[in-house]
């Protein structure tokens, strides 16, 4: 039975979560490990906090990193993230959350749907107020037309409204 040291172990199993790393398998026969036992190690090592892990990070720090990393070739880039413990995905995210931060929130915008109601409605109401002082010039004219029959006494036949 043969022993191998923790460095070792944790060597196979950040090899394994490399993004676009080999898989355990392949590093099983690779390394002639049996695989049962190289599972046991993920087991075991992947969620030590000796292995770093990305959600851990505070915002500070993952701020430098986007900062550190912006300038990086996509070999110094990859170099970084291995020797960080991250991933590709894990700055992709950073980089979203920080620039969804920065943008403002604005005016939100309407749902066309209610846009469109509340437009009819003013036409409505413009239609509903033009209407209203029709009535109320006509109910005028009305008023002084019987007023002037009523002083005068002609009649209704020779008046048209």
């Amino acid at each position: 039975m043969q022993h191998y040291s923790d460095e070792f172990k944790r060597s196979i199993i950040q090899k394994s979560l490399l993004p676009g790393g080999p898989s355990l398998r392949s590093l099983a026969i690779k390394n002639d490990l049996i695989l049962t036992t190289v599972y046991g190690w993920k087991k075991k090592y992947a969620n030590q906090s000796i292995m770093k892990t990305s959600k851990k990070w505070t915002a500070e720090k993952k701020l430098q990193v986007i900062i550190e990393t912006s300038t990086l070739s996509e070999n110094e880039l990859g170099e970084y993230l291995r020797s960080n413990g991250l991933h590709s995905s894990d700055l992709d995210q950073w980089k979203q959350n920080f620039y969804s931060s920065q943008i403002s929130a604005g005016r939100p915008k309407l749902d066309p749907e209610l846009a469109k109601s509340k437009t009819k409605e003013k036409e409505l109401q413009k239609d509903l107020r033009r209407k209203e002082k029709a009535l109320a010039e006509m109910t005028a004219r009305v008023v002084l037309l019987k007023k002037t029959q009523l002083l005068f006494g002609e009649e209704e036949d020779d008046e048209s409204i």
